[in-house]
């Protein structure tokens, strides 16, 4: 290690302490600076907030004294009780003027209505009036309903003003209602004679009226006033209004902006008042300030440099040269090995010193050997602890307070280590003898990893207390579910068996339907083929009808022919009859000369007579067969006809025979898919009569399980209220991790402080449990009592780590640390309990909505 002289240690740590002291101090009081111009900021809000409202106070004052002294006037009251509304109208005048001559009221506004909220009088528009006011004047409504007076800001047509309102009462009647309306333009020239600015804003959303394009302020607010500064004014139209609003107050080159919000009677906002100073008497007080801590900090630089010379000189002469000649001496008592006295040159500290240490060579020796036998009894102790036997302590006395202080603390090391195993011990058998509800209470004035064993073994009660509790909820409803199983399952068995029975008759059931249906689809299909003979045997009849017709027909036009023929011989034998009748006459003239051919024309008229009765039977036989001929020709074509209809009807038979048939064989095979799955439907109702039948011995299994899962659980004891706290077995165990998490924490940051390092613990916000709260949106648990509990409690583990830290890492005496530790344990026993509360509040919600 290099050598480094006191004096020059000294000097270089005064320099750097001078140094940083001035660093410091310049930081320190520019962040003091920044303090004291916020608070100047701070104040300058309030004060122009306080202003404004005192100036929004007197004008309330002023509007509802005058409204009360208004509609009190006997006049007013006449002209509404009379409906005379003159008389109102020259009251009003008469105050209106009045106020004029005595006071700072140049237009006065008043506003009468009846007392069902309808317009009766405005006194600058006296013949407005009959209007209904109860969809937009809410305060009128309200008055006229309570009869109590209202005094505030509201919005009407004309825009956001001051509205005194009261009601108005003669008599005990009320009457209606009277309105003082009072805009803002003195509170306006009030803050303008201060150079101050002021501006009246309504959310333009309120508006009642549209607003002219100059009334509308960057599209949001509609401006409530007359008179305003126009510099003030061009500022605001350059101003963020959103950070305005966020920040409360904002500052540019010309003026220190605040507002307050106007809200009407009911508390509904309708937009804000900005009022503004400008910055020049802003900055004033924090010029003057400035100033000060500038002279502060020269002064300090100057007596920090003055009073580190004179230490340095000082420090020479009264520390450095004794130092030197107490080293020389020491070195010459360090040479010579009988220890011997050193001669005391100095009558100072420095004297004194060297007494002691004179002192301490005389003592040492004696000192030495009763130290060492209480450093071997307290090392004998010490292995024998180690090896876990903790029924030793160190006996012996030493010479040394240090070395007696220490031999002191491990017996109390080993007493307590002792009495507090035996505290965990019994907590242990208590859990391997199935007691859970053993009441595990914190160890007074322990803490660290044995108050983390403790918590962990109360956390295991805890938790094994709400896995019990959820397995007898669990074994109750398993048991009463195996009970009502075993009886389902033995109904089921029978059913079963039932219905495999039924399945089997239904089954050869189905057989002989499906026998009779392929009967009926053979026969539909003989069926089929003998009226397709049919149709053939009706096609050759209409064949032959349709050829006896077609004959027939011939035959009657050669009847007719020969009918034309027998009217040709019939015709000839006229004429022969007529010829033999000439030549009979002739041959009668003729006399004996013609005898002869007399006989001849008498044979030829007997011809001809044979002739003609000839001709006659053959017509009437050639007109008889001409009549059957055409009867014939009649009857084919009825047959014909027949053979048509017969045809059809057969066409139509062998449809229905083909549908029939194709019907049956869809039939025949819908029943053999019927069959087949009522076949397999047999078989798995066979199957399943025998899975019921497994069911039945399971569920008798279950119920015995069930039941020795419930004497298991009767020889163990738990926390009564854990059953409270187990309907969701997830939280149980999230909440158990969240406990082991934070004593995992704990114990890794007592672990890791020491005397001379400090470091920074997760804040409330990083660890498992703070992000778990941060992200909470379960109702239930939000709503609890408990929740803000937590939260503080859990905050304040954390935060108390951290002091943990620091008393550590600053060298704080055991007493400190003792009392910030304890409250740690504190606080996480809170933490602890309250997560259990949580879930018994969760676990009641829950029933409560469930009931309900």
């Amino acid at each position: 290690m290099k050598r480094v002289l006191i004096s020059r240690k000294f000097t270089s740590i005064a320099i750097i302490v001078a140094i940083v002291t001035i660093v410091l101090s310049y930081i320190g009081l520019n962040l003091y600076t920044s303090t004291i111009k916020n608070d100047i900021y701070l104040n300058t809000k309030k004060e122009l907030v306080y202003s404004l409202n005192n100036y929004l106070k007197a004008k309330k004052d002023i509007g509802i004294t005058n409204a009360f002294s208004i509609a009190n006037d006997g006049q007013i009251k006449d002209s509404i009780l009379n409906n005379e509304r003159i008389l109102a109208i020259d009251s009003l005048k008469n105050i209106n003027q009045t106020l004029k001559d005595g006071t700072s009221f140049k237009n006065v506004k008043v506003h009468i209505h009846t007392k069902d909220n309808i317009s009766y009088l405005r006194n600058w528009k006296p013949q407005k009036h009959g209007d209904d006011l109860s969809s937009f004047r809410k305060s009128i409504v309200k008055v006229n309903a309570t009869k109590s007076a209202i005094n505030g800001f509201e919005i009407g047509k004309a825009g956001l003003s001051l509205r005194s309102v009261v009601p108005i009462v003669k008599d005990g009647i009320h009457l209606g209602s009277l309105e003082f309306i009072q805009g803002l333009n003195s509170v306006s020239k009030a803050f303008n004679k201060n150079n101050h600015g002021f501006l009246l804003l309504m959310d333009i959303d309120k508006k009642v009226a549209t607003p002219t394009s100059d009334k509308i302020f960057k599209d949001k607010y509609v401006i409530s006033q007359k008179f305003i500064n126009e510099n003030f004014f061009n500022s605001m139209k350059s101003l963020d209004m959103n950070k305005l609003l966020t920040s409360n107050y904002i500052v540019d080159d010309k003026y220190f902006y605040t507002f307050i919000n106007i809200k009407d009677f009911k508390g509904e906002k309708l937009g804000i008042a900005v009022v503004a100073r400008p910055m020049s008497a802003v900055n004033i007080a924090l010029d003057k300030t400035n100033n000060l801590i500038y002279l502060a900090l020269i002064a300090l630089v100057l007596a920090i440099v003055i009073n580190l010379i004179i230490s340095l000189i000082n420090l020479k002469n009264t520390v450095i040269k004794p130092i030197y000649a107490l080293k020389n001496s020491i070195d010459a008592v360090g040479k010579n090995s009988s220890m011997s006295q050193i001669e005391v040159k100095n009558n100072d500290e420095i004297g004194d010193v060297v007494t002691s240490f004179n002192f301490y060579l005389e003592s040492i020796h004696k000192g030495i050997k009763e130290d060492q036998i209480v450093i071997e009894e307290a090392k004998s102790v010490i292995t024998r602890a180690n090896a876990g036997l903790l029924n030793t302590s160190v006996k012996s006395k030493a010479h040394t307070k240090g070395v007696q202080e220490l031999a002191n603390s491990i017996n109390t090391l080993v007493m307590g280590t002792q009495k507090n195993l035996d505290v965990l011990s019994e907590v242990l058998v208590a859990y391997s003898n199935a007691k859970f509800d053993y009441d595990v209470k914190p160890l007074e004035g322990i803490t660290g990893e044995i108050a983390s064993i403790m918590g962990g073994a109360k956390s295991t009660g805890t938790t094994m207390s709400g896995i019990l509790a959820m397995i007898d909820n669990t074994t109750k409803r398993l048991l009463y579910s195996a009970v009502e199983l075993n009886k389902a399952s033995k109904v089921l068995s029978s059913a079963s068996n039932s219905q495999a029975a039924g399945l089997e008759e239904t089954a050869g059931a189905i057989e002989e339907i499906l026998d009779t249906v392929k009967v009926s689809s053979q026969n539909a299909t003989k069926m089929s083929n003998l009226a397709q003979e049919v149709t053939n045997s009706s096609i050759t009849g209409a064949k032959l009808a349709n050829e006896t017709s077609e004959a027939m027909v011939e035959i009657s036009d050669q009847v007719a022919e020969i009918n034309e023929s027998i009217k040709t011989i019939d015709q000839i034998a006229f004429q022969t009859n007529i010829l033999s009748l000439n030549a009979a006459v002739e041959a009668a003239t003729a006399g004996e000369a013609g005898k002869g051919f007399a006989v001849v024309a008498q044979e030829v008229r007997n011809l001809a007579s044979r002739s003609a009765e000839a001709a006659n039977n053959i017509k009437a036989l050639v007109e008889s067969a001409t009549r059957k001929a055409n009867d014939g020709q009649k009857i084919s074509k009825d047959m014909i006809s027949g053979y048509d209809t017969l045809n059809q009807n057969i066409n139509l038979t062998i449809e229905l025979i083909n549908e029939v048939a194709l019907s049956s064989k869809d039939q025949q095979n819908s029943m053999i898919q019927i069959s087949d799955t009522v076949n397999e439907l047999d078989k798995v109702t066979q199957e399943n009569a025998n899975i019921a039948s497994e069911i039945n011995k399971m569920s008798d299994d279950n119920e015995h399980l069930a039941k020795g899962l419930e004497s298991a659980i009767n020889r163990t004891s738990f926390f009564e209220h854990s059953k409270r706290r187990v309907c969701d077995m997830d939280m149980v165990f999230d909440f158990n991790s969240l406990k082991a998490d934070h004593i995992k924490f704990k114990n890794t940051n007592f672990a890791k402080c020491n005397d001379s390092k400090s470091f920074k613990v997760t804040n409330h916000h990083g660890c498992r449990m703070g992000k778990w709260i941060d992200s909470m949106q379960d109702e239930d648990i939000l709503s609890s009592e408990h929740w803000e509990i937590l939260k503080d409690a859990h905050k304040k583990v954390h935060m108390m780590t951290q002091d943990v830290v620091d008393l550590y890492s600053g060298g704080y005496d055991n007493g400190q640390v003792f009392s910030v530790t304890a409250n740690v344990e504190k606080n996480m026993n809170i933490v602890f309990d309250t997560l259990d509360l949580l879930r018994d509040d969760k676990c009641t919600r829950l029933r409560e909505k469930r009931d309900s």
